[in-house]
């Protein structure tokens, strides 16, 4: 297996992981909370909403501005 598969399995291992875990929190709440209460309960703190900024910031400036 190349390196380049391995990066790609990898990437839809975390997909398909990702996609399982929102299946689970919207069919059992009171499992898992769905990823948009988690995300209205952390970004009604400034601190996190400033961290959240820098974050996607960075990730636009390294990823995008090339």
């Amino acid at each position: 297996m190349t390196e380049r598969a391995l990066v790609i399995a990898g990437f839809a291992i975390l997909c398909a992981l990702a996609l399982g875990l929102t299946t689970l929190a919207h069919l059992r709440p009171n499992l898992l909370a769905p990823l948009s209460k988690v995300a209205t309960a952390a970004l009604a703190h400034r601190p996190v909403r400033i961290i959240a900024m820098l974050c996607w910031a960075w990730l636009g400036w390294h990823f995008l501005a090339r």
